[in-house]
């Protein structure tokens, strides 16, 4: 039996299902119908335990991919410690975006959402030679948590945290919430390598869906996009607005909180397959 439920909701809607089946199965028995409900309930109950005895070999898969994804980025977090718990992207989605750098070497990173992954990124470019990245923040207190981070490394000069306040922004006949223009006379060049790990989804519906639109003139023609939280409904609905409105190519990343990947048509056709 092979399932592909990748998301946590859809793994829920499956479990309310099969358990919805094995009690009509009981009430059947109950009601006059034993041989129905008694097949009722036990081809539920069987497939309870496949479901879960899957999610548990997923579980495990999931752990040794993160785990592993870790030992990979850990040395470049140095001797000090980073924070890849709550809003932090976690490990598997930094080590794509580090696999990401090391392919495109970009010019220029553009990062929505500052943190663990900004340092990271950081010490990929310092080891390449090349680059800058331009990360942006709507909370003052977390971009400094950022760029301290960044001065204790000796990396504050390869990237420039900008403080973005969220605000209402208009894109032709759209009226969107996202980040100040504030960081704007910072894309002195082409974007590379474009990475949303923000605003919160809990902002607005579709709130990482500004990315593009308002940065679309500032992409490269070979650029690459990666969005996190990929399994997410919003997220999945917002990079196929992304992948229709640039004639991009589109993959889903799995592991982790899953993320989505955008080549623009003007790529050299590398492999887009990720970690996960």
């Amino acid at each position: 039996m092979r399932l592909r439920l990748r998301t946590p909701r859809a793994w829920r809607r499956a479990r309310r299902t099969l358990i919805g089946l094995a009690l009509a199965g009981l009430g059947a028995s109950l009601m006059g119908a034993p041989v129905v409900g008694l097949v009722l309930f036990g081809s539920s109950l069987l497939g309870l335990i496949l479901l879960e005895s899957h999610q548990l070999r997923r579980a495990i898969q999931e752990n040794e991919r993160q785990q592993y994804a870790l030992t990979q980025i850990r040395p470049l977090a140095g001797d000090l410690p980073l924070d890849f718990s709550q809003w932090a992207a976690d490990p598997l989605m930094i080590y794509n975006a580090v696999r990401l750098v090391l392919e495109a070497r970009p010019s220029l990173i553009l990062e929505c959402g500052s943190g663990s992954s900004t340092v990271i990124l950081a010490r990929c470019l310092q080891g390449l030679g090349r680059g800058r990245i331009v990360s942006l923040d709507h909370d003052p207190a977390f971009a400094q948590r950022t760029v301290e981070q960044l001065r204790t490394r000796g990396l504050e000069s390869l990237v420039t945290v900008v403080i973005a306040p969220l605000v209402t922004r208009k894109v032709g006949d759209e009226v969107l919430r996202w980040y100040g223009p504030d960081y704007e006379p910072y894309l002195d060049r082409p974007i590379d390598l474009l990475l949303v790990d923000g605003p919160p989804g809990k902002e607005a519906v579709l709130a990482r869906y500004p990315a593009v639109p308002l940065l679309r003139q500032h992409l490269s023609a070979a650029g690459v996009i990666l969005l996190d939280d990929g399994n997410r409904s919003d997220e999945r609905t917002i990079a196929q607005l992304w992948a229709r409105s640039l004639g991009a190519s589109l993959t889903h990343v799995d592991g982790g909180r899953g993320g989505w990947l955008l080549r623009l048509p003007g790529g050299d056709g590398a492999s887009s397959r990720l970690a996960g």
